[in-house]
C-alpha cells in the first residue's frame, strides 16, 4: 500500500506520461524508487519509456513524404490494394538495442501484475518502434485484450497503454494479411477505451511535440481510428469504411492543435471525397442528399491544406492542392451545387487556393468559371484575363522546350512541363470559356475575336511543332467547333451593331461562314444551330434557312425556350399565325414553369413562386447570405429556373402579340393580367434585391461567417475600429473597381435616408453616350407634379409583391378593361397598402430646352434611391439646405473631389460605374419587361380607340422604367396622332438621345420633323437609319420612299413639266419606287416582335 506522498508521485508520474512531459519523468522517477525496492522496477520501466520517447521526438521525419500516397488504389496484377502506410520507425538500431537491453535484464526482478503489463507494453514499444515486429508480437503473445480498471500505478495512462498493446497487435495482424483481425483488434480497442471515458472526454489528444515542432510518431488512439476505417476499405467494404473514415474526420476535426496529423487527415479526407463521388457516379447515392457534405468536405480539405502549407517557393507546386482545386470544381457539378450561395462557397474555396499556389493558371480557370456561375462577370473578366498573361508566360517555356523533349523521345505532357503547366487543352476550353463570356455577358465581341484568334495561333503553334502528336494529342474537332460558334456569333454582334452597310456585310459574312464551319464540325451543338438561325433571321432575312436551322436546334434541346421562341417568331414572319401560336403553346409546355404559368391562368392556389422548383425567390429576412435568394439557381451553362422563367415570359409576350393578330385586341388584353401576375413570379426576387450589386465581394462580406469576425463588423458599423482592420476584413481583390463612393453606397444611403431624397436620376444605366450628359433638375417656369412616392414605383411594387406567398391571382375577367383593371391591382397590391405620400419630383431635361415644358408630366420618377447613377462630373454631388438633395449647377458643395467626398453623407447620390453581374441584368430585364407589357396595354388602347387609357398605360411604363425610349417614342406617337407636334418632338429627341440606334425613335423623329416642314431634315434621318441600323426596317424605307415621291412631285410641279419629262425628278421618282417596293418586301417578313430581342 503507497503511502500518501508516494500516491501524490505516482499521479504525478500518471500526468507527465499522459501529456508527454518526458522530461521531467527522471526526476519523479528517482522520487519514486525511495519508496524502496517495491518502486525500483516501476522506476526503471518509466525511465526506459522516457528514455525511448525522447529519442522519438528527436527523429527526423517528413510527415508529407511518408504518407504521399496513402489512400490510393494501387493495381497489383489483377486486383487493386488500397495503400495504408505503416508508422514511422527508428533507423538507428544502437539506441533500440541499448533500451532493450536495459529492459530485457530487469525481466528478471519481481514484479506486480500491473508492472509486468507496463513492462511488457513497453518493451513491445520498443521493437515496435524498432521495426522488429516478430519480437514485439512476443512480447504482447501473453497479454489479455481487455482493458482492465484495476490499473493503481497509471490509472490514467493505463488506458493509452492498452490502446498501443491493440494498435501493435492489429498492425502485426495487417503484416501477415489478416485483415478482418486486424479490424477486429482496432474495433474492439476503441469500444474498450470510449465505455471508459466520460460522455465529455476527447478520444484523441496530441501530446507535446518537440521543440522543432515536430509531431509523435504514433498517437495511438488516432492510430486506432484511421486504421480501423482504412481496413474496412481494404476489405471491400466500403459502406463501412466511409462511415468509419467519416467519423475519424469529424473526431479529428476537433483536436487542439488544429494542424495536428493534417497531412493525413488530407490524405483521408481526400478518400472520403473521392468514395462519395464513386458512389455518386454509381447511383448508390443521391447528388442532391449529399451536396451539403460534399461542400463540407471541400472547405475542410482547404483549411486543412492551409494547415498543411505555406505560400510556395519559386518553382514548387503544391500538388494537394491543384488536386483539390481541380476536383472541388468538378464536385461542384457532380451534386447540382449552381445557386449562388453554393458558387460563393466554391469561389471563397478558389480565393484561398490562390494563396497556396503561385501563379498557378489552373486555379484561375476553375476561378473563372466559378464566377461566371456566381453572376458576377466583371470578376471574371479580370480573373480570365490573368489567366491568359500567365498563359501566355508558360507558352514561351513551352515553344523553347517542345522542340529539344521531342528529339529526347518524350511522350507525357506533365512530365516535360510539370504538374503546374497547363495543358494545351485546357488552355484552348479556358479560352473558349472567355470568349462566351465576353460575346453573352460583357458585351465585348472586339475581345472574344480576339480571344479566338489567340486560340487559333496557338493550335497553328501545336500543329507545326508536334505535328506528330508525340506529346501533345490532336486537338478535339469540339474545341475548333465551341472557337468557331462563338468567333462567328461575336461577328453577329458586330454586324448587327454596325452603321456601315460595307462593314456590316462583311461581318455578315463572317458570321455565316463560321457558324456553318461549326455546325459542319458539331452537328449535335444546340448553341451552333440556334446561333446560325438567329444570323440568318437578323442578316439575312432568309427565313426558310433560319427556319430549318430552328428546328434542327429544337430536335437538339426542345427545353431552351429561345429555339422555340424563335421558331414562333419565323412564323410570325411567314403571316402564319395559327403555326406560331402552335409552337409557342408547345414551346411553354416544355418549361419548368408551365405549372406555375397554369396556375395563374386558373386562379389557383398555387403561388408560383418557384418552391417546386427548388428555389426561393423570395428573400428572408432571417437569411443571412440574402443573395443565395435572388435569381433562384443560377448556373453558367445550364439552364437555371430563373434564367428560363425569363425566356418563358419573353415567349408567353410574343404568345400574347400573336393572339392580338388572331383574334383580335380585345382578346389580348385578357391575357395580360396573367403576365402582370407571372412577372411577379419571375421577375419579383430581382425587383426586390434593390441596388444590391450582386458583385461575389460584397456577397463574400455578407457571408463571412464567425464569432470573431462578426462582432469586429459590428463594432466597425458602430463606429469603433479603425480603416485598417476594415480593409483586413474585406476579402482580397485585384479588379480596383470599388471606389470609394461604391464602398460608402449602402452605409451613405440607408433605408431613413432614402425616405427624405427622391431628386435623382434613374439607377437604369444606358449605355449611350446621351446617359452620360443627362441630369435633373427643379424646374422654375412650372410647379413640379404631386406623384405616390410609395406606390407608384414598380420596383418597390415587385419586392413589395415578392415575398408574399399568399397574392391573390387575377380573376379571368371577360371584359378586356376589367382585365387591364385587374393588372393595375396586382400592381397596387404589389406596392402595398401605405399611405400616399406626395413629394415634390424633378422635371426631366430634354435634349432641346426650347421644348422642355411639353413632357413635363411624363416623368414619374422612382422615389427609391438609386446607387448606380450617372453624373456630367462629381461636382454635381453637393450639398443642398436641407441636406438632401442635388444641385445641377454644382454651386454649394464645390466641385472638387474631395468636397465630393466630403459631402457624400450629405449627398444623395453617388458616382461610380456599374458592373456587369447577372443580378443586375436581371433587373434591368424586369424593368424592360414591366414597361413592354405596358406599352403592349398601350398598343391594345391605341388600336381599340381608347386613347385616354392608352395615355395612362405609357404613363405606367414611365413608371416602370423612366429612361425607356420604347415608352417615350410610344407617347410621341401618342402625341402624333393628337396632332400635338411640338410635345410628341420633344418625347422624340429625349428618346434619341437615350438610345440613339433604336429604330422606331428615329423614324418617328423624321416623321415629326416631315410634319413640322423640316422635310430636308426628316430626309436626312431616314437616310442615316436606312444605311446603318434600319437597313432591315420596312417603315423606314417605307417613309423614305414617299419623302422621295413628294419631292419628286414638288420637283415635276415647280418646273411646270411632267414627271417623265423632269431630269431632276424622275431620279427620285426611281428611288421611291425602290424604297417602297423593298419596304413592301421586308413588310412581308416581318415578325410579330423584333428578332433581335432574342439577342440581348
Amino acid at each position: 500500500m503507497l503511502g500518501s506522498r508516494h500516491q501524490a508521485v505516482v499521479k504525478e508520474i500518471d500526468t507527465a506520461r499522459c501529456i508527454g512531459r518526458w522530461h521531467t519523468i527522471g526526476a519523479l522517477a528517482a522520487r519514486y524508487a525511495k519508496n524502496g525496492p517495491p518502486g525500483q522496477v516501476f522506476s526503471h520501466i518509466i525511465s526506459s519509456e522516457a528514455r525511448l520517447e525522447e529519442q522519438l521526438l528527436a527523429v527526423a521525419w517528413d510527415p508529407q513524404a511518408h504518407w504521399e500516397s496513402e489512400g490510393e488504389y494501387r493495381s497489383t496484377g489483377e486486383s487493386t490494394r488500397l495503400q495504408i502506410r505503416y508508422p514511422m520507425h527508428i533507423s538507428d538500431d544502437s539506441v533500440i538495442s541499448s533500451i532493450a537491453s536495459e529492459m530485457t535484464h530487469m525481466a528478471k526482478q519481481a514484479m506486480t501484475s500491473e508492472e509486468e503489463y507496463q513492462f511488457k507494453v513497453v518493451l513491445a514499444k520498443v521493437y515496435f518502434y524498432g521495426g522488429k515486429f516478430d519480437q514485439c508480437r512476443g512480447a504482447l503473445d501473453s497479454l489479455a485484450t481487455t482493458l482492465s480498471s484495476d490499473h493503481v500505478l497509471s490509472s490514467a495512462y493505463g488506458k493509452q497503454l492498452y490502446m498501443a498493446q491493440m494498435v501493435m497487435l492489429g498492425i502485426y495482424a495487417e503484416m501477415q494479411g489478416k485483415l478482418i483481425a486486424a479490424q477486429e483488434l482496432y474495433e474492439k480497442a476503441i469500444l474498450e477505451f470510449k465505455n471508459s471515458l466520460s460522455s465529455q472526454s476527447v478520444i484523441v489528444v496530441p501530446r507535446n511535440s518537440s521543440p522543432s515542432g515536430q509531431e509523435e510518431l504514433v498517437n495511438w488512439p488516432e492510430e486506432a481510428l484511421y486504421r480501423r476505417a482504412m481496413v474496412l476499405l481494404a476489405l471491400g467494404d466500403r459502406t463501412g469504411g466511409l462511415r468509419e473514415l467519416a467519423s475519424y474526420i469529424r473526431q479529428m476535426d476537433g483536436v487542439t492543435p488544429a494542424a495536428f496529423r493534417s497531412f493525413r487527415r488530407v490524405r483521408a479526407n481526400r478518400l472520403y471525397m473521392q468514395i462519395v463521388r464513386e458512389s455518386i457516379e454509381a447511383g448508390k447515392l443521391s447528388a442532391l442528399e449529399v451536396k451539403s457534405s460534399v461542400m463540407s468536405s471541400h472547405r475542410r480539405q482547404m483549411a486543412l491544406l492551409k494547415a498543411t502549407y505555406g505560400f510556395p517557393r519559386a518553382n514548387e507546386a503544391h500538388g494537394e492542392v491543384l488536386h483539390e482545386v481541380d476536383w472541388a470544381a468538378k464536385d461542384w457539378e457532380l451534386v447540382l451545387a449552381h445557386s449562388r450561395a453554393d458558387s460563393l462557397r466554391l469561389v471563397e474555396v478558389l480565393y484561398e487556393s490562390m494563396h497556396l499556389t503561385y501563379n498557378s493558371p489552373r486555379v484561375l480557370r476553375h476561378l473563372v468559371q466559378a464566377l461566371i456561375m456566381f453572376g458576377d462577370y466583371h470578376e471574371a473578366g479580370l480573373a480570365f484575363g490573368t489567366y491568359i498573361a500567365l498563359v501566355e508566360r508558360q507558352l514561351e517555356a513551352f515553344r523553347k522546350a517542345i522542340g529539344a523533349a521531342i528529339d529526347e523521345g518524350a511522350t507525357d505532357y506533365s512530365s516535360v512541363f510539370g504538374p503546374n503547366f497547363e495543358s494545351v487543352n485546357d488552355i484552348l476550353q479556358a479560352t473558349i470559356t472567355g470568349a462566351r463570356l465576353n460575346v453573352v455577358n460583357l458585351s465585348n465581341a472586339h475581345e472574344c475575336i480576339s480571344l479566338v484568334h489567340f486560340a487559333y495561333d496557338l493550335i497553328s503553334d501545336v500543329e507545326l511543332r508536334d505535328p506528330g502528336n508525340a506529346i501533345i494529342p490532336e486537338i478535339p474537332v469540339a474545341i475548333k467547333a465551341q472557337l468557331a460558334l462563338w468567333k462567328g456569333a461575336a461577328h453577329g454582334v458586330l454586324a448587327q451593331k454596325s452603321r456601315e452597310p460595307d462593314n456590316r456585310a462583311d461581318h455578315h459574312m463572317a458570321a455565316l461562314q463560321l457558324l456553318q464551319q461549326a455546325v459542319e464540325q458539331s452537328p449535335r451543338s444546340f448553341d451552333a444551330h440556334y446561333q446560325l438561325a438567329l444570323e440568318l433571321a437578323i442578316g439575312a432575312r432568309d427565313i426558310l434557312a433560319a427556319t430549318a436551322s430552328a428546328k434542327q436546334a429544337v430536335a437538339l434541346d426542345s427545353r431552351r425556350i429561345e429555339a422555340w421562341h424563335l421558331l414562333a417568331l419565323l412564323s410570325t414572319s411567314r403571316k402564319d399565325y395559327a403555326k406560331a401560336q402552335q409552337i409557342c403553346d408547345v414551346g411553354l409546355r416544355q418549361s419548368e414553369w408551365w405549372s406555375v404559368y397554369c396556375a395563374i391562368k386558373q386562379g389557383g392556389s398555387s403561388t408560383g413562386d418557384g418552391s417546386h422548383l427548388g428555389l426561393d425567390l423570395r428573400p428572408g429576412d432571417n437569411d443571412s447570405d440574402h443573395t443565395s435568394s435572388i435569381g433562384g439557381n443560377l448556373s453558367g451553362d445550364a439552364e437555371a429556373p430563373a434564367e428560363s422563367g425569363i425566356a418563358f415570359f419573353e415567349l408567353a409576350m410574343t404568345q400574347m402579340a400573336i393572339e392580338g393578330r388572331l383574334r383580335g385586341f380585345d382578346a389580348s388584353l385578357k391575357v395580360q393580367s396573367h403576365l402582370f401576375a407571372l412577372f411577379g413570379r419571375i421577375h419579383g426576387s430581382a425587383m426586390a434585391s434593390g441596388d444590391e450589386a450582386g458583385d461575389v465581394s460584397s456577397a463574400m462580406e455578407v457571408s463571412h461567417i464567425g464569432a470573431e469576425t462578426a462582432t469586429t463588423l459590428s463594432h466597425l458599423r458602430a463606429g469603433g475600429g479603425n480603416a485598417a482592420g476594415a480593409r483586413q476584413l474585406a476579402p482580397s481583390q485585384a479588379s480596383g473597381r470599388r471606389s470609394l463612393a461604391r464602398s460608402l453606397a449602402r452605409s451613405v444611403f440607408s433605408k431613413h435616408g432614402r425616405q427624405h431624397s427622391y431628386n435623382l436620376p434613374s439607377d437604369e444605366a444606358d449605355e449611350s453616350p446621351a446617359s452620360h450628359t443627362r441630369y435633373y433638375s427643379h424646374g422654375g417656369s412650372r410647379p413640379p407634379l404631386p406623384v405616390l412616392a410609395t406606390s407608384t414605383d414598380v420596383a418597390d411594387a415587385a419586392a413589395a409583391a415578392a415575398p408574399s406567398s399568399q397574392a391573390p391571382h387575377p380573376a379571368c375577367d371577360d371584359g378586356s378593361k376589367d382585365g387591364v383593371d385587374g393588372a393595375r391591382k396586382i400592381e397596387k397590391s404589389m406596392s402595398g397598402n401605405s399611405t400616399p405620400k406626395y413629394a415634390e419630383q424633378p422635371k426631366r431635361q430634354r435634349s432641346m430646352p426650347h421644348l422642355r415644358q411639353a413632357s413635363g408630366d411624363s416623368m414619374i420618377p422612382s422615389p427609391d434611391i438609386p446607387t448606380e447613377a450617372y453624373f456630367d462630373t462629381l461636382g454635381q454631388l453637393s450639398e443642398q439646405g436641407d441636406g438632401t438633395g442635388l444641385s445641377p449647377s454644382g454651386g454649394g458643395g464645390g466641385s472638387g473631389r474631395t468636397n465630393t467626398v466630403a459631402n457624400l453623407h450629405s449627398a444623395s447620390g453617388v458616382y461610380y460605374t456599374p458592373v456587369p453581374t447577372r443580378l443586375a441584368h436581371q433587373r434591368k430585364l424586369a424593368k424592360r419587361a414591366l414597361c413592354a407589357m405596358w406599352l403592349a396595354t398601350a398598343a391594345s388602347f391605341v388600336a381599340l380607340q381608347r386613347m385616354d387609357e392608352a395615355s395612362n398605360a405609357i404613363s405606367d411604363a414611365l413608371a416602370a422604367w423612366p429612361e425607356s425610349p420604347e415608352a417615350l417614342t410610344m407617347r410621341g406617337q401618342l402625341y402624333m396622332a393628337q396632332q400635338q407636334h411640338l410635345p410628341a418632338l420633344n418625347e422624340l429627341h429625349a428618346a434619341v438621345s437615350l438610345e440613339s440606334n433604336n429604330i422606331r425613335a428615329s423614324v418617328s423623329l423624321a416623321r415629326v420633323e416631315h410634319l413640322l416642314g423640316r422635310r430636308d431634315v426628316a430626309l436626312g434621318l431616314l437616310k442615316n437609319i436606312t444605311r446603318a441600323h434600319g437597313w432591315s426596317d420596312p417603315e423606314a424605307w417605307y417613309w423614305l420612299g414617299r419623302l422621295e415621291r413628294e419631292l419628286a412631285l414638288e420637283q415635276a410641279s415647280l418646273s411646270n413639266a411632267s414627271l417623265q419629262e423632269d431630269v431632276g425628278a424622275m431620279p427620285m421618282m426611281k428611288r421611291a419606287l425602290e424604297y417602297t417596293t423593298y419596304a413592301l418586301d421586308l413588310e412581308t417578313s416581318q415578325p410579330v416582335r423584333s428578332f433581335a430581342a432574342l439577342r440581348q
